[in-house]
């Protein structure tokens, strides 16, 4: 017996959010004689199937659509092209920020050190007063 507790430390989820899931009627996880959760292969794998899908930014509808639709290749196609198309875009986006934060790191870092030299020289310099 696999139970909600197993499976959410597995996937770093809480139960709260597998039993989401189960409510929106993602998944459906079989129960044991007791009516507790016993989740057996198929279920852990809609589960994880659903967080990919939700890692990158598919949202619920079109989750429940692509799992109701799981024969209907072209309309998987469809919808799963179109969220790549905005991971992609996303990535992209991410990519410009880290460029520009390499960027920033880079004249921040000359500065600093600049600044650093700056205060070294000016104690290197500065006059030494002898004790009377």
């Amino acid at each position: 017996m696999i139970t909600i507790k197993e499976v959410s430390e597995k996937f770093g989820i809480t139960t709260h959010t597998i039993r989401f899931y189960e409510k929106e009627k993602l998944v459906a996880i079989p129960r044991n004689e007791r009516g507790i959760r016993d989740f057996d292969e198929h279920s852990i794998t809609r589960v994880k199937t659903i967080l990919h899908y939700r890692n990158v930014g598919m949202s619920l509808e079109d989750i429940r659509q692509v799992l109701a639709h799981s024969n209907d290749h072209n309309f998987s196609l469809q919808v799963l092209a179109r969220t790549k198309e905005e991971l992609d875009r996303k990535i992209m986006e991410l990519e410009e920020t880290r460029s520009y934060l390499h960027r920033k790191i880079a004249i921040h870092q000359e500065l600093a050190e600049k600044e650093t030299m700056d205060k070294q020289s000016s104690y290197d310099y500065s006059p030494v007063h002898k004790a009377e």
